[in-house]
């Protein structure tokens, strides 16, 4: 409603302030329609996905209140939260790293190959605990994006380590757009 009140408020003001001839302020008018039944179509699909995003959260909520008394989805959180505070670590110290480098101190090569060692090490501790886990079908979805994260995670600390011993800034910004993107798995 408001959409409409407002186009026709700016075909009016248009119109009224402009010199154009009549068949120019139409096709003017007919580009403007255009543009907002484009803008409208637009909403209508976000509109939708939307609605299913809401419409799969509610699934899951379903789900985890359904398997809230299973033994495994108690061992895979505290799994995750054990694995989620290694890697934090193990950024925030490649992030040390990183900014050391580009505060121009000198870097412990060795330094940063034992966190880039220690990222793959969270790695496989949170992979080798999974395995003895017997995962619903909502720990199974969870734990894939965990494992597509690791992989872009393993990755992107392994060119950060690559960047900072080669004093490749190019690399480094690469690696770090990399590891900031692995977050949309999560």
């Amino acid at each position: 409603m408001k959409l409409r009140l407002s186009a026709t408020i700016l075909i009016l003001l248009a119109a009224g302030c402009s010199n154009s001839s009549p068949e120019e302020t139409l096709i003017e008018q007919e580009e403007y329609k255009s543009e907002l039944e484009g803008l409208l179509q637009t909403e209508q699909v976000r509109n939708q996905q939307l609605a299913l995003h809401l419409e799969n959260l509610d699934t899951q909520i379903v789900n985890f209140e359904r398997d809230r008394d299973n033994p495994n989805v108690e061992k895979y959180v505290e799994t995750v939260t054990e694995y989620a505070g290694g890697i934090t670590e193990n950024l925030n110290k490649m992030d040390e790293h990183i900014t050391a480098y580009r505060n121009g101190e000198q870097l412990n090569t060795g330094d940063v190959v034992k966190t880039r060692d220690a990222v793959a090490d969270t790695v496989e501790k949170y992979e080798a605990a999974v395995g003895e886990l017997e995962l619903t079908d909502v720990l199974e979805r969870e734990h894939s994006n965990v494992v597509l994260a690791n992989e872009e995670i393993t990755e992107a600390v392994n060119q950060i380590a690559d960047a900072l011993a080669a004093e490749d800034d190019e690399l480094l910004n690469e690696a770090i757009e990399r590891l900031q993107s692995a977050t949309e798995y999560l």
